[in-house]
């Protein structure tokens, strides 16, 4: 028999209107409706004719499942999620006698719809890749059990404010993908902090992780915004400014310590990073 809810220690929080009305200005901008986790939903089943008044964000983390909008059908599996537009028909469940597990969340605010773009990146109509990691997960608790002490406004507000962390960390989640590619980006990274005082090429990061150089620089840039050797440098900036802050040093003995023999073409990376040259800089923290 198909259902809607009621699964084994599932957690379903629905939050009472009035307390989204009565939110605050900050909360209005992106709030929770409704929230939950269904561990194993066995033959569920949801169908809005008329839509939902609030965004949708669903993740699968087990099983597989399905769902259908006016874009179409589309399959779920593991591993994956998809939003559905407020005010949008649409249905979803389980696959074909068989389970998922759920993470969930209804959402809307001033900037819901951004936030929706924000999760799901260039993707629209169409599942997209999401392995929820441990922080995720813990964050989405953390929710859960400030709205299960009791649904207060201040409870409610913290909660709201929770979400905004939440939806950052599965934005990162989704970002970083599939855990081969993520591992590979931690070893350049272990290998930059390992010669942050020397040198290091693209080579050398190249061999250590057994990629072509063109390859590596197409998975750092969608992992971290930069190519490789462009966030070597801008890791040796950050503890430019570090040791500046911290220590009376000379600039040009912090710059050898960071492995840069000339000191001119350390002011210039500084400069062109934090858009001040590493002595003014100084000046400002004192």
């Amino acid at each position: 028999m198909k259902r809607r809810d009621g699964f084994a220690n599932q957690v379903l929080i629905l939050i009472p209107p009035e307390i989204c009305r009565k939110a605050d200005p900050v909360t209005r901008q992106l709030y929770i409706t409704d929230i939950g986790y269904f561990p194993r939903a066995e033959d569920h089943y949801v169908v809005r004719e008329a839509g939902s008044p609030s965004h949708i964000l669903i993740v699968c983390t087990g099983g597989s499942g399905w769902y259908e909008t006016g874009d179409g059908f589309r399959e779920v599996k593991s591993g994956e999620a998809f939003i559905v537009e407020k005010n949008a028909p649409h249905a979803y469940g389980s696959a074909e006698g068989g389970w998922w597990e759920l993470y969930w969340v209804h959402f809307d605010g001033a900037l819901a719809a951004e936030m929706r773009r924000y999760l799901s990146g260039a993707v629209r109509g169409h599942p997209f890749p999401l392995p929820m990691g441990e922080e995720s997960r813990h964050l989405f608790s953390l929710i859960c059990a400030s709205l299960a002490e009791g649904i207060s406004p201040l409870n409610y507000e913290l909660a709201c404010g929770r979400l905004w962390s939440l939806f950052s960390g599965l934005s990162l989640d989704r970002k970083r993908g599939a855990d081969v590619s993520r591992g590979v980006i931690d070893e350049c990274l272990n290998l930059m902090e390992e010669r942050i005082g020397g040198t290091l090429t693209l080579w050398e990061l190249s061999e250590r992780v057994s990629l072509t150089p063109q390859y590596l620089c197409r998975l750092f840039r969608q992992q971290t915004g930069h190519p490789p050797m462009e966030h070597y440098t801008r890791l040796k900036i950050q503890r430019a400014c570090s040791l500046l802050d911290m220590t009376s040093e000379r600039i040009c003995e912090i710059s050898l310590q960071l492995g840069i023999e000339d000191p001119y073409y350390f002011s210039r990376a500084f400069k062109r990073i934090m858009g001040m040259p590493p002595r003014e800089y100084r000046r400002r923290q004192r």
